[in-house]
């Protein structure tokens, strides 16, 4: 049964987590042995506020050995808890919110926000949901029908003129205005929002319905069933593969809430978590 514990400690407050025990200090490995038997976060600096995570009494790492402070409490809860979820092994590769935010602080690539804009763009040039196919009939008009709406949104809030085609060879099928707007809005975003953003971008393989999931136009199930509906087409024809495409549908789910969830710490005013009870 997991219990968080609530103790105000000075100067800092810990948020305690327990679970049963295991061995040696390792994160690259992914099938290590869960080595902690408590997890807990700090609070590392008043001004501003950060946070670190403790695993026991260690503090967590990325892989190039920074150390991870978080100024987001309610980020650094669920960071918390999803280490302590590991129960018997630490399954690294299910670890959504561990992996995002490793890859937000040592920024292995070394982008620039103008290189993560760029990229961007690139998938603009490309977005799924603006090119497709004429054959089958009911594919073609399952298309109109799923996707449509998501390009009146995207126009609508932002007077743009995107459409659609069939035709794999058109040129200049997005203008120039229009891609300036989408890049103008992009601009607004730092650089780890924008990391965080071509996250979600890689996995549904369409910016416009990454807007429409950062403006809440859409469920994340959803828009993950919308980025693959070839799939779900052919899926409705020949059936489903059993286990597996059950597997994907969750895992990409799981990819882009976890990407939502610092997306939306990072672009809101989430900085603490109300305690009304205290514990002496």
């Amino acid at each position: 049964m997991n219990r968080f514990l609530l103790p105000r400690l000075t100067p800092s407050i810990i948020r305690l987590c327990f679970r049963s025990t295991s061995t040696n200090f390792g994160l690259t490995n992914r099938d290590r042995k869960r080595f902690y038997k408590q997890v807990s976060i700090i609070e590392s600096s008043p001004i501003p506020t950060k946070y670190e995570i403790l695993l026991d009494q260690h503090k967590l790492k990325t892989p190039l050995g920074n150390i991870i402070t978080i100024e987001n409490e309610f980020l650094a809860l669920a960071l918390a808890h999803e280490w302590n979820q590991q129960i018997k092994k630490i399954d690294l590769a299910s670890m959504h919110l561990n992996s995002l935010i490793n890859t937000l602080i040592d920024n292995p690539l070394k982008l620039t926000k103008n290189q993560h804009i760029e990229k961007l763009m690139y998938f603009l040039d490309w977005d799924t949901i603006l090119y497709r196919s004429d054959q089958p009939e009911e594919f073609r008009q399952l298309q109109i029908k799923s996707w449509d709406p998501i390009i009146l949104f995207i126009n609508e809030q932002f007077h743009t003129n995107f459409q659609a085609t069939c035709n794999l060879n058109t040129k200049d099928l997005i203008n120039k205005n229009d891609r300036n707007i989408i890049e103008k809005y992009l601009l607004n975003f730092d650089e780890s929002s924008l990391n965080i953003f071509l996250f979600i971008v890689e996995q549904l393989k369409s910016i416009l319905l990454t807007i429409c999931l950062i403006k809440q136009y859409r469920s994340i199930e959803n828009i993950a069933t919308l980025s693959r509906l070839e799939t779900e087409f052919q899926i409705s024809r020949w059936s489903n593969v059993e286990h597996y495409h059950d597997y994907d549908i969750m895992d990409t789910c799981s990819k882009i809430s976890a990407a939502y969830l610092i997306f939306y710490c990072l672009n809101n005013n989430i900085t603490r978590t109300i305690v009304t009870n205290e514990t002496n």
